[in-house]
């Protein structure tokens, strides 16, 4: 491997290793930043030109009827309505599908630039390596939303169990709650590592869904130190940045500001937010690479990606047998 891990015992040494990535492959950084940004547009664009008129006209049409038994209602219901559920449902798609594919190019590109392999790897050649991989962490995304809706489901017994408790007697219900809130932060922190890895897995090596899932979770052994405080950095990043905007975007004041102003923190935020996804799909890559040569594995060559072996830690040949 080119590229040695060795030096990676923090989260800022990795850090410091993403903040040199984009500059050993300009190009294609600047591609994926660009496709990022796309599905952000609409929103940004609603901001200039708020629908209002379609909603306007359609209040107004629908003031003097009070129900939808009547057919001139209902008609005028259907065309208020379903266009403007069609639109909202295919820009939904549009959006998931560009950021889909923004997350599964950052993570590739990310790791054969840290690897130092293909540095001059151009949009078609990416394209090309997408199209063949996309499905597994496709799956594996399904897999881990699967998964997390399970983990809702179970906790809300939980709740119902300390809404009665709290009937009974507060001694019991604070301690109780208290560790609850410990453990449901311990697994967050711990599930979207494991999650995160999993789909880095599922891009970089040929397997995808719960074998990725325990892939992740067995890659994560050794280093959730490293992984939490991580993962912390990359939560209080975005929420320290938005407390601040939303400080300088007080509501009173920020009504009296001219719509030029609006627009530039509103798109300002949109880069944050857009530069703070790229940078938290690197360092999750970086982390991963960073597990694996912990555990003693390497990444094979560039034409077989998608194949990881096992790299002996013994010397091929007795030193002491060379002349």
């Amino acid at each position: 491997m080119g590229k040695k891990f060795f030096e990676l015992h923090s989260v800022m040494d990795m850090l410091r290793e993403v903040c040199k990535l984009p500059c050993k492959n300009k190009k294609i950084y600047f591609f994926i930043f660009l496709s990022t940004l796309i599905p952000y547009f609409p929103q940004f664009l609603f901001i200039i030109y708020p629908p209002k008129s379609v909603s306007f006209r359609f209040s107004t049409r629908s003031v003097n009827s009070t129900s939808l038994d009547d057919p001139k209602q209902r008609l005028i219901f259907e065309e208020g309505t379903i266009p403007i559920i069609l639109r909202e449902v295919v820009l939904f798609f549009l959006m998931s599908m560009i950021s889909f594919f923004s997350m599964v190019t950052t993570i590739y590109v990310s790791a054969m630039t840290y690897l130092q392999r293909q540095r001059d790897l151009k949009v078609k050649d990416l394209f090309k390596k997408i199209k063949n991989i996309w499905f597994r962490p496709m799956l594996t995304e399904f897999y881990s939303i699967v998964m997390g809706i399970g983990l809702l489901v179970l906790a809300i017994p939980l709740t119902v169990i300390l809404v009665i408790l709290k009937q009974v007697s507060l001694v019991i219900v604070i301690p109780l709650g208290i560790v609850l809130v410990i453990l449901a932060i311990y697994l967050f922190m711990y599930f979207t590592l494991v999650w995160q890895l999993s789909i880095v897995t599922s891009v970089l090596e040929d397997c995808y869904g719960l074998q990725a899932i325990g892939k992740g979770a067995e890659l994560l052994k050794g280093r959730k130190m490293v992984g939490f405080v991580l993962n912390f950095v990359l939560i209080m990043i975005p929420v320290g940045v938005t407390f601040i905007l939303e400080s300088m975007m007080n509501k009173n004041i920020y009504i009296q500001q001219p719509v030029i102003l609006k627009l530039l923190i509103s798109f300002c935020g949109m880069n944050f937010d857009i530069l703070v996804t790229t940078l938290s799909l690197m360092m999750y890559t970086v982390f991963y690479l960073d597990c694996k040569h912990s555990r003693g594995e390497d990444v094979a060559d560039e034409e077989n990606m998608g194949f990881y072996t096992k790299v002996s830690t013994f010397p091929l040949v007795d030193s002491a047998a060379l002349p």
